[in-house]
This record gives structure tokens, sequence and C-alpha cells, in this order.
């Protein structure tokens, strides 16, 4: 619902909006990540390659998912401003046109995925074990890269319109299936086939399909707004449409595919720091999205109530909104690395099947992780839920990628390569990066560039 009239942290309207908003998307993120976290105890037990190659196989679907991301949020950013604005066309316009682009994009990989990814697999890891498993993994979840784009679109533009319940449902129902589904095909339970890795495999395909059918069949059961025949998107999708979308989100979508491969390269090169290296790396990555889950569920709650007074023209409310989610951010992410520094032997203890050198090399990652994390939590509140809110996309792709790529990712590989520290001091120099691109984000904001209506923009 568009807002009416200002909101400030003082009324108790504001707060739920707050919280009706950021506590669904935080709980869908918590539920993946301990879905995550869930994958790689089960797959842990069939030994260090086979975590090696799901942690690698999750890299790659994240990749993806981010890239899928990007294309979700071009359209996502239109609708709340849309939204703002009081029309619903414009909405389901850009929700037509975000699914065509979407789904053109998709396919291909689906098909490189589907089509003998040993091939192109041997090329990332250097361990023909890993290789093995991790293709096998890639091939049988193919699919899922099609069922989750459709799926993320209708989220995010839902989300765009404050409807945050309905996503979590289906991410709630998918995270269930899947661990239900992994304890009965990994290890042959309830009399399924014990499958290993492949069981895995099928376990996520299944419950992400049940993920797309629950979302998408609740727009139409609903009779949504979105509601719309597919006869009815492909009228709505015509070239200037498409021009329009694509001039808007590729800096965006750029933005969000080139820092994912940076994302996945750094796991890639963490491949040839050895394969314990690599598995405390597939570790670390459902614990950082467990940290991060309530920071983008905040992030969403001020993209859309800043996207939002934007599209309404309400500017000094945009900046306020941006004042108090800030503020917010800082007081959570400082308390949230003290208690994760003070229970570091407790998650270690999770782990439990990992050898005592792996567990120490684990404690000393965490502990960089506890120190470091903050700068890259007020990074992305600041990009996610301020700047790309008021379509400053190019900004944004200018400065992550730089630091990334020219960088971040250098400094690492020169880490990996050409240097014999511990494997916990090459990990640090991930957080360069984020350090880098701290004052020009800040800076960024307090000019004010990203204060401004994209609906009223792009009818002129």
């Amino acid at each position: 619902m568009p807002l009416s009239k200002p909101l400030t942290p003082k009324s108790p309207t504001f707060w739920k909006s707050v919280l009706l908003l950021a506590l669904p998307v935080a709980l869908q993120m918590l539920l993946q990540s301990l879905l995550g976290m869930a994958d790689v105890v089960m797959v842990g037990d069939l030994g260090p390659e086979a975590l090696a190659a799901v942690g690698l196989a999750a890299k790659l679907h994240f990749l993806l998912l981010v890239m899928m991301s990007g294309i979700a949020a071009g359209g996502s950013v239109l609708i709340a401003q849309y939204s703002g604005s009081k029309n619903s066309e414009g909405c389901r316009n850009t929700l037509s046109v975000t699914l065509a682009v979407g789904v053109a994009v998709i396919m291909p990989l689906v098909a490189a995925f589907a089509i003998a990814p040993q091939v192109w697999v041997n090329w990332i890891n250097p361990d023909p074990i890993v290789v093995a498993i991790a293709a096998e993994y890639i091939q049988i979840t193919a699919l899922v890269l099609l069922l989750t784009q459709i799926a993320v679109i209708y989220e995010a533009s839902l989300r765009a319109l404050g409807n945050t319940t309905v996503p979590l449902i289906g991410g709630a129902v998918s995270v269930l299936v899947n661990i239900a589904l992994n304890y009965a095909l990994i290890f042959g339970h309830w009399g399924f086939p014990a499958m290993g890795v492949a069981g895995a495999a099928w376990a996520t395909l299944i419950a992400r399909a049940a993920h797309m059918i629950l979302v998408v069949g609740w727009v139409y059961a609903t009779r949504h707004s979105f509601a719309l025949g597919v006869r009815d998107i492909c009228a709505r999708v015509d070239w200037p449409k498409v021009k329009r979308y694509i001039v808007f989100a590729l800096p965006l979508v750029a933005n969000y595919t080139l820092w994912g491969v940076g994302n996945a390269t750094y796991h890639v090169l963490t491949g040839f720091a050895g394969t314990e290296a690599l598995a405390i790396m597939g570790v670390i990555v459902p614990i950082e999205s467990l940290f991060f889950a309530l920071f983008i569920g905040l992030a969403n709650a001020s993209a859309v109530l800043v996207g939002r007074a934007l599209g309404g023209d309400n500017h000094d409310e945009a900046w306020r909104l941006y004042r108090f989610f800030d503020q917010l951010t800082i007081g959570l992410v400082v308390s949230g690395c003290l208690i994760l520094w003070l229970i570091r032997p407790w998650v270690i203890a999770i782990f439990d099947q990992l050898d005592p050198a792996a567990e120490a090399l684990l404690a000393d990652v965490l502990a960089v992780f506890s120190l470091l994390i903050w700068v890259k939590v007020l990074n992305m509140m600041r990009i996610m839920g301020v700047l790309r809110a008021g379509g400053d996309n190019k900004f944004c792709l200018a400065v992550d990628i730089s630091a990334m790529w020219l960088v971040g990712i250098p400094l690492y590989a020169a880490g990996v390569f050409f240097t014999a520290v511990p494997f916990a001091a090459i990990f640090a120099l991930m957080y360069l990066e984020e350090a880098l691109k701290f004052i020009p984000v800040v800076m960024r904001i307090r000019k004010r560039y990203w204060i401004k209506n994209l609906v009223k923009a792009e009818a002129k």
C-alpha cells in the first residue's frame, strides 16, 4: 500500500510497516541459511570430497541466483515506485517484462547445466573426485535454475507491493521439503535408496519445484493483480518496454552478476588453497547467510519504504528513512558481531565431522569474520536499501566492481598462489574491497543523487 503520509520511528504504523516488511524476509533468509547449513552437515558425513563438491555446486547456484536476483530487483525497484504513485498498470507491465527477460536469460544456462557439466566443471576445480561429484549434482539440478528464476521474480514483485508473507511461506515449505528429502534420499531412510550426493540434488530439485508452484499458484488462486495469462504477459511485452527496462536494469543486473562471479571466483581460488580450505568455505557460506538474514530483511524494508517515498515525491521522508535504517543497522551489526565472537565454540561443535586441524582453522576464520563483517553489512544496507531504491545503479556498479575486480580478487589470488600464510589471513583479504568502497558509498548518499522519482523520469 502506498504511503499516504510521512511516517516516523515514533509512529506505531511505521514500526508495523518495518516489521511486516523486514521480519518475513529475514525469516525466509534464516530458513534458507539453515537449509544450507543442513546440507553441509548432512553431506559432510559422506567425506571431505562430497562436502567440497556440494559446496562448489552450491556456490555456482548462488552465483546464478545473484544474477536472477539482479533481474528481479530491476523490476521490483520500478514496481515499488509505481506503487508509490498508485500506478497498478505500470506494476503489471513491469512484471511482464521482467519475466520475459528473466526466462530468456536463464534458458541457455539451464542447457549448460543439463548437458555434460563435467566438461566445464573441470575448468574450475583441480580435484577429479570433486569434479565428478559436483557435475552429477549440477546436472540433476539444471531445471532448478528456471524454477528459481520464475519464483524469485514473483517474490520480489510481491515484496515491492508489501506482501512478504507469501514468499516466506513458499520459502518455509521449500526448506522443510528439502531437509526431509535430504534425510530420506542421502542416507536411504523411510524406504528410499541411499543416493548420497545425488539424493541431495534430487531433494533440491523437488523442493524448488514446490516453492515455485506454491508462490505462483497463490498469485493465480487469489486472482491477484499479477495473475496474468500467458497471452496477457506477451501482449504487455514490446520492444520499447523491454528497452526501457534493459536501460534501467542492465547496470543493476551487471552489478549483481559481476559481484556474484567475483564471489564465486573467491570460492574457486580457495579450491587451490586445498580441499580443507574449500571445505571451510563450504561451512562459512551458510553461516554468513545466517548472519546476513536480519540485515537483508532490513535492506528490503528500507528499499520498499524509500522507493515508495520517492515514487510519491516524499523526498524528505526518504532521507529520514535512510537515517533511521542506517542507525538501526549499526546498532544491530555491532551486537551481532559480539555475539558471534562469543559463541564460536558452539558453532564449531556443530561441525563435528571436521578433524582437529580443520576445527582450528574454522575457529580462526570465524574470528576474522566476527571482526570484519560489520563493514560488509553497512555497505550492503546502504547500497541495496538506499542507493538502488533511487535507481543509482551506475554508481553502485562502478564502486562494487572496481573494488572487487581491481583490488580484492587480485590480492586474494596473490595470497593463495604466492604466499604461505595461514588461510585465515588470506580469508581476511576478502574484506579489503569492502573497506575501499565504504567512504565513496557514504559520500554518494550524502550528496543525495539517489533521491529521484523514477516513474516521472520514465514518463518524460
